[in-house]
């Protein structure tokens, strides 16, 4: 059914409303307009509006406040491991990966997650989990129980790929434990902890950025070389 293009908004009918309006008020008051004829009609149209108002502008500076990240990556594992253990690690990896977005700042985000918490066990295991399914995380440092029961998995592609020695025992980890940055991260670890480094390759399956994978090589290729 076609819309009847004649029928137009007659705009004496908004200027009657509004000459109304101006009588009310200047009889009545402000405050009798508001209740008696305002809100009894536009009353929750205007709260509605109001908090999707608040939401918008909510969202909005949540937008505009949030860290741009350079990089992702994971160290995880079945022992007592703190953020800041892993300071030295960061560092160097800082340096590796560098500007990766262009805004002129280096930000990473490195989830350190002990799972050896028992308290807060089922949380890191969902955070994890959550890194697994998020193409920003490219690198992982994991132990020897996590790495062998999810570098097997589709997650992680064949290290070699990416120029790095795999593990004789899965190829798509590389063992690190002997890393001088990796030992000392590891200082309050036992002995004969392994730490094993994957690579995650989300470009593989279409979803990943070229640029997060090519930092991590070079995250890597850093923790080999540092001293």
């Amino acid at each position: 059914m076609k819309k009847d293009k004649s029928k137009k908004w007659d705009h004496s009918v908004g200027k009657e409303i509004r000459q109304g309006m101006k009588e009310v008020i200047k009889e009545h008051g402000f405050g009798y307009w508001f209740r008696e004829v305002f809100w009894p009609h536009y009353g929750k149209l205007s709260i509605v509006l109001v908090i999707v108002l608040i939401v918008a502008i909510i969202l909005t500076v949540e937008a505009a406040n949030k860290p741009r990240y350079d990089f992702h990556m994971v160290v995880a594992m079945d022992d007592p491991i703190a953020y800041a253990d892993t300071a030295e690690l960061r560092e160097v990896v800082q340096k590796a990966v560098g500007d990766v977005n262009g805004d002129g700042q280096i930000l990473m985000d490195v989830q350190v997650i002990n799972l050896a918490d028992q308290e807060n066990l089922e949380v890191n295991q969902q955070r994890l989990q959550l890194a697994f399914a998020q193409p920003e995380y490219t690198l992982y440092i994991l132990d020897e129980q996590y790495s062998a029961t999810y570098c097997h998995r589709e997650y992680f592609d064949p290290i070699a790929d990416y120029g790095f020695t795999p593990d004789v025992d899965e190829p798509r980890r590389m063992n690190v434990s002997e890393v001088p940055v990796l030992w000392r991260m590891g200082q309050n670890i036992p002995e004969e902890q392994q730490f094993y480094a994957c690579i995650c390759d989300w470009t593989v399956d279409g979803k990943g950025d070229q640029k997060l994978t090519d930092a991590a090589v070079r995250a890597l290729n850093a923790i080999l070389e540092a001293e």
